[in-house]
């Protein structure tokens, strides 16, 4: 029986190059699948795997440059809410606005298609906010591999390591991008989600105090056996802390950067993290400006939190740097030190006004009494000589 011929290539992609519609493209590149799994198995001779190999190419060249990328209007793109960046300033949208103004589009963005005929964004989102401010009205896009999208977790794992490779993500970002992982991976840890940065920290003291915690910073490169096999012979006390530290190691992030840097972002105050959404406030001042606290200043938090907007606008507006905004933070910080100093000091001179007043002479003796009347003579006095 004379063996099978691949299907020929140029019948099945002919109108490839003519159209950029996804639907046009669907049953073409649902048949080329086929053919490369049954080149992967085997069915076919090989001098029909060669033949089938130089048209798999030919074919995969053709949709690169001509069906490969798409003209998608902008309004039928939505963004993905579960995406780890979440940090978009405006001044950031307007300086890729102006780009895209001058140079055009140079790379397309990456889209999954949606049964709705609409397209959820994987990548490129910066590109999809700038773009109506530069005037356009559709963007050149490429459609994520229909392989990859089936997992969640998957989608999500991807969206974060390109947007770490790429520096993309704000700090703050980066730590709820990476306790959803966690979640994600370890479904566990759901209910225990506020726990999960006590864990690792618990974990990262442990390795201090044993002086271990150097390992880390070389793990964190090394291949996924090595990774597994330090996994299995450190000293972890909760397998909560196995399963976090995994997970980092798997992107390979140093976990003392995340324990020190990172995930303590999580507890900053609210109006901050509004800040860092719209302005993109670096990590570093956003630490330095949490400190004007009502816990640090001593002062209830309506009034601590109208300091903190004030100092924060400040630091944004006249672009202060991290050293000026350390300097105008203990500025602060001294400064309602030294003023709920002397109110205490008030305090306690109030506190012996009413207790002298409070006193009732009648129980005392005379030498008691002698002795108060030298005391009050003597800071009668001393009034005298400031009055």
């Amino acid at each position: 029986m004379p063996s099978k011929k691949p299907v020929e290539i140029s019948q099945l992609f002919g109108q490839a190059g003519q159209s950029q519609q996804i639907h046009q493209l669907k049953n073409q590149i649902e048949t080329l699948e086929a053919e490369i799994i049954k080149l992967r198995s085997n069915v076919f001779s090989t001098e029909e795997k060669n033949v089938l190999e130089q048209q798999i190419e030919q074919l995969t060249n053709q949709l690169a440059n001509q069906g490969g990328v798409h003209e998608i209007a902008i309004h039928l793109i939505d963004p993905d809410p579960a995406q780890p960046r979440q940090t978009f300033p405006q001044s950031i949208i307007q300086e890729r606005a102006e780009s895209l103004r001058r140079q055009g589009q140079k790379n397309p963005i990456v889209v999954i298609p949606q049964i709705n005929g609409r397209y959820k964004l994987f990548d490129g989102e910066l590109r999809w906010r700038s773009s109506p401010l530069a005037g356009m009205t559709k963007l050149k896009a490429v459609f994520f591999p229909k392989e990859e999208i089936a997992d969640e977790v998957l989608l999500f794992e991807g969206q974060l390591v390109s947007s770490i490779h790429s520096q993309k993500l704000h700090d703050l970002d980066l730590a709820t991008a990476l306790i959803k992982l966690i979640i994600y991976k370890y479904p566990n840890l759901k209910e225990r989600e506020d726990e999960i940065p006590k864990f690792l920290n618990a974990f990262i003291n442990r390795l201090v105090r044993n002086k271990k915690v150097q390992d880390l910073a070389l793990i964190k490169d090394s291949d996924f056996e090595t990774q597994k096999e330090w996994l299995e012979a450190s000293d972890f006390k909760e397998h909560e802390e196995y399963e976090i530290v995994s997970v980092l190691l798997e992107l390979q992030l140093n976990p003392v950067s995340i324990n020190n840097n990172i995930f303590p972002l999580l507890k900053i105050a609210e109006d901050l993290k509004k800040v860092i959404r719209s302005e993109g406030l670096e990590s570093s001042k956003v630490r330095e400006l949490n400190k004007l606290s009502s816990e640090q200043l001593r002062i209830d938090e309506t009034e601590a939190f109208v300091i903190r907007t004030q100092i924060t606008q400040q630091v944004v507006q006249e672009k202060l740097s991290l050293s000026q905004t350390k300097t105008l933070v203990k500025r602060i910080l001294d400064k309602y030190k030294d003023s709920n100093g002397q109110s205490k000091h008030e305090k306690q001179i109030d506190k012996t006004i009413k207790d002298i007043q409070s006193i009732n002479l009648k129980d005392l003796e005379q030498a008691r009494l002698s002795q108060l009347r030298q005391v009050l003579l003597e800071k009668i006095s001393e009034i005298e000589q400031l009055t």
